[in-house]
């Protein structure tokens, strides 16, 4: 038979061990196990129905879940002591709880209330020696002080009865009565108590309703009947005069039901059970201190060491409710008061969509304003400069006229000298033995038609020169080219200039202002005689064209036979104040394009060929349908 060398011995030794430790890492032992510590809760009655008790164990548990540290399971009991009011049957009670727990190591012990910590410190020596003991609830009232017992420590909270008595004072008026309400169990007979040690203070200002002990029902009754300038002081009633067992914030809420007089409380829990309010102890900052302080007990630290705690801030708090119930005035509370149970009004509710809307209302307001404060703005730029752009318009007009002023002059004289030589021959054929009639009637009409061809002349000077409101009607672009060449045929003869007309037939009308239209057909005719007469050539030509075009529209153009224009000053030619004469505006042309792009037309340049320059104005024709309708109307 082959044993197993030494070196295999201590390799089985070894994975052996690693094989135990792994085990031991993965199933924690009985060492393990006892680390979660166990805390019983005791409550005297009720337990988690009532109010107040369910607040300090909630309180209790989040403290403990605040502290993963340490591991603990809590465990409640509801003594119901006023199913056991004598000695021998809460023997029996901590019996009971002793065989209960008997097999279960309680690390702490949590009495909550007065009545509680009486019956643990009543059956520690029997079932709960040695275990340490952290109240919560116990009562620090006047001179009362708290008594140090070896093991124990805790919370301790205050009752404000002279606080509740004198804020029910204030908010009443003329208060003369007060009735307190309690009932005959354990803690009502103790807070009852309590409340007459206070109460010696009042007896000279307040008259005292003794409510306690009785029947619901009869209660009930007298609460719905109190005569006036009373209030009630509601304690606790968690058993009747009859016997019969109840939740106290269920009694609470019947009373305050029942009642033609405001209640008052002491106790934040009891709010919303139809407590007007009072100077409330704070359940839910004791149950967290009483749960701080089991904490650090658990956690080691000798309890002889820690001190009990008092929670001693009693602050004004109200049920919104109630106080509008019995119409209370609001501002008749202290500074600093809690108010709970407060409807919200619509303004709490959307009040930032209300914030939303009207910022978006006065943004929007603010915008609008500024659009029409730039729209008032730009109308009123726009009637700045139609202004200065007419006041432009007039004078490019004269200047034009300027231009050609020596050779209107001279178009006028000639018909003024005729007029005089007709007239002459007239009075002179009179003058004889036997006038011949007939040869004075001629003579007589050719005065009369050299009139008329005066007239005209200073006619159309009058309207090119006079400051006039633009008046659209229907125009023969046909006839502007004519009266414009016969206003220029003077001047352009002086210079050498033949000013050609070349009429499309059956033209369509245009519609737009005369006198403007006129300005711009003379500006072109007038520039291209002065381009045509700086030439050195025998051509001198400036042809005056009208056309329809296929898109509806109509054209009047002016070609010349002069140097042409270069790329470089063609390309500002419509710039205002861009001019090559030496005694020119700049004017012209742009005032033109101007007045072209006013009618809805457009005025453009292009070079002739082979030589010279052509400006075109183009404008809509007029539709057939259009001038018919203007026509019937």
């Amino acid at each position: 038979m082959r044993f197993p060398s030494k070196r295999g011995i201590l390799a089985r030794v070894v994975f052996s061990c690693l094989v135990a430790v792994c085990i031991c890492m993965l199933h924690p032992g009985d060492g393990d196990t006892a680390d979660v510590k166990k805390v019983l809760i005791i409550f005297p009655e009720e337990g988690w129905s009532a109010p107040a008790y369910r607040t300090v164990y909630d309180a209790i548990k989040h403290r403990f879940d605040e502290t993963p540290q340490i591991e603990a399971t809590l465990f409640g009991e509801s003594l119901d002591l006023y199913l056991f009011p004598d000695q021998a049957a809460q023997q029996h009670l901590a019996e009971f709880l002793g065989e209960k727990y008997g097999n279960m190591k309680i690390d702490l012990i949590i009495p909550v209330a007065h009545s509680s910590l009486n019956f643990v410190l009543r059956a520690r020596d029997s079932i709960f020696s040695e275990i340490p003991v952290v109240y919560c609830g116990e009562v620090a009232h006047g001179h009362k002080r708290l008594e140090h017992r070896k093991g124990v420590t805790g919370t301790a909270l205050t009752l404000d009865f002279a606080g509740t008595i004198e804020l029910a004072r204030a908010l009443q008026p003329g208060l003369k009565r007060i009735a307190v309400v309690a009932g005959t169990g354990m803690v009502d007979e103790y807070l009852l108590s309590l409340f007459h040690d206070v109460f010696n203070d009042y007896k000279e200002k307040l008259e005292f309703i003794d409510l306690t002990g009785l029947p619901l029902d009869s209660l009930l009754e007298r609460v719905s009947r109190l005569p006036a300038s009373t209030c009630i002081l509601y304690l606790t009633l968690q058993r009747d005069g009859a016997g019969r067992i109840f939740s106290s914030a269920v009694t609470q809420k019947l009373v305050s039901q029942a009642a033609n007089a405001p209640l008052f409380s002491m106790i934040d829990t009891a709010l919303g059970y139809g407590t007007v309010g009072g100077r409330m102890t704070q359940i839910e900052a004791m149950g967290r201190k009483t749960g701080e302080i089991a904490l650090r007990v658990l956690s080691g630290e000798s309890i002889a060491s820690i001190a009990p705690a008092v929670i001693d801030d009693n602050p004004a708090m109200f049920d919104w409710r109630e106080i509008k119930r019995w119409g209370i005035d609001e501002n008749a509370l202290p500074s600093g008061s809690i108010i709970r149970f407060r409807e919200a009004s619509l303004w709490d509710v959307y009040r930032w969509w209300v914030v939303g809307a009207f910022s978006f209302l006065c943004l929007q307001t603010l915008l609008i304003s500024l659009l029409v404060n730039n729209l008032i703005k730009r109308k009123r730029a726009e009637r700045e400069a139609a202004r200065v752009r007419g006041q432009l318009t007039h004078v490019a007009r004269v200047s034009t006229v300027g231009q050609i002023g020596q050779n209107l002059a001279h178009e006028i004289n000639q018909p003024l000298a005729a007029i005089r030589m007709n007239a002459e021959a007239a009075r002179h054929m009179l003058g004889g033995a036997a006038p011949d009639l007939a040869q004075v009637r001629e003579s007589l009409d050719d005065i009369v038609a050299d009139n008329k061809r005066a007239e005209g002349v200073v006619q159309r000077i009058r309207s090119l020169v006079k400051r006039t409101t633009p008046v659209h009607d229907q125009i023969d672009l046909n006839r502007i080219a004519e009266d414009t060449t016969h206003m220029i045929e003077a001047d352009a003869g002086s210079k050498d200039v033949t000013v050609d007309l070349d009429l499309a037939n059956d033209l369509p009308p245009v519609y737009g202002d005369p006198v403007q239209l006129e300005q711009v057909a003379l500006n072109l005719i007038v520039n291209a005689v002065e381009a045509v007469s700086q030439n050195q050539i025998p051509s001198r030509v400036v042809t005056v064209k009208t056309n329809r075009a296929g898109d509806g529209s109509v054209s009047l153009c002016v070609s010349d036979t002069g140097a042409g224009i270069d790329q470089i000053t063609a390309d500002r030619l419509f710039e205002p104040f861009f001019t090559t004469k030496p005694q020119g505006l700049g004017l012209g042309l742009s005032i033109s394009r101007a007045i072209a792009e006013a009618h809805g037309g457009s005025l453009s340049f292009a070079s002739s060929h082979p030589r010279g320059a052509t400006f075109c104005l183009r404008l809509p024709a007029v539709q057939p349908k259009t001038r018919n309708t203007q026509q019937e109307g």
